[in-house]
């Protein structure tokens, strides 16, 4: 090999290589707290599908380098200790690509230990080498590893591979997992009971995969099962996933020797992982690209002329001007109104006035009533006050959720409770939604480790902000741990395949 083309290989292999390490952190500041000081030097936005791209670049550098070596070896007279490093640097980006396609196919936890392990390997290779060269060749070290003559076949050769590995990762992200939904008859009645054990669900033909990267989970994983069926006029999903335990909590009010309290570990952030119930979403939309099809926003100030979040994790809105429709069942606030919160993702919506969290493009349906609220008047982590108390008080400790007719409005010289009691932070104002917001039926059961989850929705509900279900749109799934957005994702998009 000559020293031009092999100075190419270089080069290409350091700018891939920097843009995976610079977007492959940002990725991780989701599932790893402890990289969140890395964020200032970090890029930020819609990543994955950078991160995909140059990683099938790399893929295909390190093949073709492969190839181009053993046809012809470069030769060269490197020391023991260049022979060492030039060695440790082929395995750990040798290893680097094998779990990043690993995690493509399958997330695994031990993978993606591995995937980033091997990153900070390469960083620290990169150091070494860079150190190594610049020691001993000083101001020539360009020209040594990129002579005059290579720069057209550079440029060329860039091109090239860009394309090649850009048509890689359009056909890779195009393999999307199959979810058939069987055909089920008018005359068939299925219960929305989160049980399903209806005889029709074993004539659906089930698709399994890990979601990863959740807070409380095993290793961050939850095994997920989908199941579909469909007559007509209306789908139904029967889910399962892994969750060790039920969590019904959400963010209780506890009395103290300075008042009322809300308990919470992260809320103030918007990022509780204590207090809160298990939840599950599923989104739809009609094209199937990568990060949730466009409408992850890594960073904590992802889009121009928007407020920063304050966990720095990201936001989720569309940039295209579409809608993604967003189903959000919550085991505490809808389960027993037997719907799932029919949401959706839109562009960045604009920042209101005295508004101290900003969600973006994750909005809600509109409703015609019914409603639930937070059980204070001006949150504070340090004290609130409660708009309504149950009648009457001395069993307050037992109840999750507050309804309106049960309860009074908060008098505190008719308060109490003691010092230790709880108070529900959930506030309904009706049984249920109704209108656009209650356009998903839904009911789960938790039983021995496992949350079964069953929906059922119209396919066509004439709302601008929901997605019609007919074959080719594509679905996402995450489960959340008594999280309140710590939840598990996966990237291949789930594609709906009607048999009917």
């Amino acid at each position: 090999m000559r020293r031009s083309s092999f100075a190419i290989f270089h080069v290409m292999a350091v700018i891939v290589i920097l843009v995976g390490l610079l977007t492959g952190p940002r990725l991780g500041i989701i599932n790893h707290d402890f990289l969140a000081f890395l964020s200032p030097l970090l890029p930020q936005g819609a990543l994955l599908s950078v991160h995909v791209l140059f990683g099938c670049l790399l893929t295909l550098i390190a093949i073709v380098f492969t190839v181009a070596t053993i046809r012809a070896p470069f030769r060269g007279a490197p020391s023991k200790f260049d022979k060492a490093v030039n060695y440790f640097g082929y395995l750990v980006i040798v290893l680097s690509i094998v779990t990043g396609w690993l995690l493509w196919l399958n997330p695994e936890s031990l993978s993606l230990v591995i995937h980033g392990l091997s990153a900070t390997a390469i960083f620290l290779y990169l150091v070494l080498h860079g150190i190594k060269h610049t020691v001993f060749k000083g101001k020539q070290v360009l020209s040594v590893l990129l002579p005059r003559n290579a720069l057209i076949l550079l440029s060329c050769s860039i091109a090239l591979v860009y394309f090649c590995g850009l048509g890689i990762k359009l056909i890779v992200a195009d393999q999307h997992l199959r979810l058939e939904v069987a055909p089920l008859s008018r005359q068939s009645h299925l219960e929305i009971d989160g049980k399903g054990d209806e005889p029709q669900w074993l004539r659906a033909k089930p698709i399994k995969l890990t979601t990863f990267g959740g807070a409380n989970f095993l290793d961050g994983s939850s095994e997920v099962e989908i199941k579909a069926l469909s007559n007509h006029d209306e789908t139904f999903f029967l889910i399962r996933w892994q969750d060790p335990t039920e969590s019904l909590d959400h963010l209780p009010l506890e009395k103290t020797s300075d008042g009322w309290q809300v308990q919470e570990n992260g809320f103030y952030r918007f990022d509780e992982r204590t207090y809160y119930e298990d939840k599950f979403a599923i989104m739809l939309s009609t094209t199937c690209e990568l990060g949730g099809d466009g409408t992850m926003q890594y960073g904590d100030a992802p889009l121009a002329d928007k407020p920063r979040n304050w966990h720095g994790k990201g936001y989720h809105a569309s940039t295209d001007g579409r809608t993604r429709d967003l189903w959000h069942w919550k085991a505490l606030r809808t389960n027993d109104m037997y719907l799932a919160d029919d949401n959706f993702f839109g562009p960045p919506q604009s920042v209101a006035l005295g508004q101290r969290r900003y969600t973006a493009g994750y909005q809600p349906d509109g409703k015609e009533s019914g409603a639930y609220v937070m059980n204070w008047r001006w949150y504070s982590p340090t004290e609130v006050t409660p708009k309504r108390m149950p009648i009457p008080s001395p069993d307050i400790t037992e109840r999750k959720v507050l309804d309106w007719f049960a309860s009074e409005t908060y008098n505190p010289q008719r308060d109490m409770a003691k010092i230790g009691e709880q108070l529900p932070s959930v506030l309904y104002r009706s049984n249920r939604f109704e209108g656009d917001r209650a356009d998903v039926r839904a009911r789960g059961e938790w039983h021995d480790g496992y949350w079964t989850l069953e929906l059922v929705r119209k396919h066509q509900t004439h709302s601008p902000l929901d997605v019609e279900l007919r074959s080719g749109v594509c679905m996402w799934v995450s489960a959340f741990d008594h999280a309140q957005i710590a939840h598990t994702r996966h990237h291949r998009a789930i594609q709906l395949r009607y048999m009917l």
